[in-house]
């Protein structure tokens, strides 16, 4: 593959780096750099040699390669071929490889952020496996890479295992692109919020034109890795850059380049409707209708798993209340044995002993002028000490006002003591 940017910069797959390496290109620049014109054209020139694109698009801008060459447009506002539905990427990516169907997908139209990336990392292993038989030539085009393979996946809407997860797929595009024909392409406005290793891996990578807050970011971040190679890049240049003009780095190369190759098409983000749509082969057509049909019973599956995770999700709730009340049952009847044991008092037979002409025991003078319940909460003191006041309230069957009163009267006569939470009774002085 030969892309051409100007008459004096040209990147041919035939030559080195890109002979041994593969195709690695990163874009980056600030809004109105020429981020997307650039990508685009990158994009049309490997449709006019024959490969195949598939664009990941926040904005609909490449729905405008359907001008000229026969491409899917998958969700977004304009010349949309199907409805985005982040199901079955297999059935994207088989399409992609094994009927070349180059492919653009409007982002946009999927809120869920975290199935998002998912889908695109799930397919781009397919591609590449699919890849393993085919080896067509497929160019990838991820806009806003930054959300795909950030250098700091905490902290986001999806877990970081979503990202992980994803970062690996781009780097085993990256790596394995070559062997397997793949070359790809990340852009984005924000490359210090770039995984560093995506970065690092890229063979060619454009720095465009960048607004005063991001100069400091963007030398700490990105050109200091450069210059520590032994390159001589000042991040102050990019400051003055006009649109369509770049920092090139290629290996231990760094220039600065003008992109003056005309587009093919019209640039979508100044291009609101198609003028003109080319035609559709009929191979291409037969491979829409099936992928069509493909997809809507992807997604009749995915409802229907959705409905049965849903009833499970209920039916688990409903189990685990069910199961946290019996565990607190449990723990009330643990309670209350518990209680029991220490409260267990034996009780005599009502059988009359003989007298052996021993005085009874009597309490202390004090105990007895006490009211009854002060005083039966005392004798119980005496036998089991160190009981809490649940546990009191338990063997008597009282309520806490009313075992509150005896104890306030047995403190009264300080005939009680509060040790730990714990009761004890005292001997009455004399």
């Amino acid at each position: 593959m030969r892309f051409k940017l100007s008459e004096g910069t040209v990147i041919d797959s035939g030559e080195e780096p890109w002979r041994t390496e593969g195709i690695r290109i990163c874009v980056f620049g600030g809004p109105g750099s020429g981020k997307s014109y650039t990508a685009a054209l990158l994009a049309e020139q490997f449709l006019e040699q024959g490969g195949t694109v598939v664009v990941f698009q926040p904005r609909a801008e490449y729905y405008v390669l359907k001008e000229r060459f026969d491409v899917l447009v998958v969700g977004g506002p304009h010349a949309k071929d199907l409805d985005f539905a982040p199901v079955s990427p297999s059935s994207y990516a088989r399409a992609v490889v094994e009927n070349r169907l180059s492919t653009v997908f409007y982002t946009e139209d999927v809120e869920d952020e975290g199935r998002l990336v998912d889908f695109v990392s799930r397919f781009i292993r397919c591609v590449l496996k699919y890849e393993e038989l085919r080896r067509r030539p497929v160019l990838l085009i991820v806009e806003e890479a930054q959300e795909y393979a950030p250098a700091r996946p905490s902290g986001r809407a999806a877990p970081p295992w979503v990202y992980q997860r994803m970062t690996k797929a781009f780097k085993d595009c990256f790596l394995q692109g070559r062997k397997l024909n793949v070359s790809a392409i990340a852009v984005s406005p924000r490359p210090q919020e770039v995984n560093f290793t995506v970065r690092q891996l890229a063979n060619l990578t454009l720095y465009g034109k960048f607004s005063p807050q991001d100069i400091q970011y963007l030398d700490r971040e990105c050109l200091k890795w450069y210059r520590q190679r032994g390159l001589s890049v000042d991040a102050s240049k990019l400051l003055d850059l006009k649109p369509g003009e770049w920092l090139m780095i290629k290996g231990a190369e760094a220039q600065f380049v003008r992109v003056t190759e005309p587009r093919m098409t019209k640039h979508g983000a100044e291009t609101p409707k198609l003028e003109c749509v080319a035609p559709r082969a009929e191979e291409t057509a037969k491979t829409v209708s099936e992928l069509a049909a493909e997809l809507s019973r992807a997604l009749q599956e995915a409802k229907a798993e959705e409905g049965e995770l849903e009833r499970a999700r209920l039916r688990i709730r409903e189990l685990e209340s069910r199961l946290s009340d019996a565990e607190k049952e449990i723990e009330r009847l643990r309670t209350a044995l518990a209680v029991k044991e220490t409260l267990r008092i034996e009780v005599k037979p009502e059988v009359e002993l003989p007298r052996i002409g021993l005085p009874e025991p009597s309490l202390p003078r004090v105990v007895e002028s006490l009211d009854i319940d002060a005083r039966q909460v005392w004798e119980l003191l005496k036998r089991k000490p160190g009981l809490h006041k649940t546990e009191i309230m338990a063997a008597f069957g009282w309520g806490k006002r009313r075992l509150n009163n005896a104890l306030r009267t047995l403190q009264s006569r300080r005939l009680v003591r509060v040790q730990a939470r714990k009761l004890y009774a005292l001997e009455p002085i004399i």
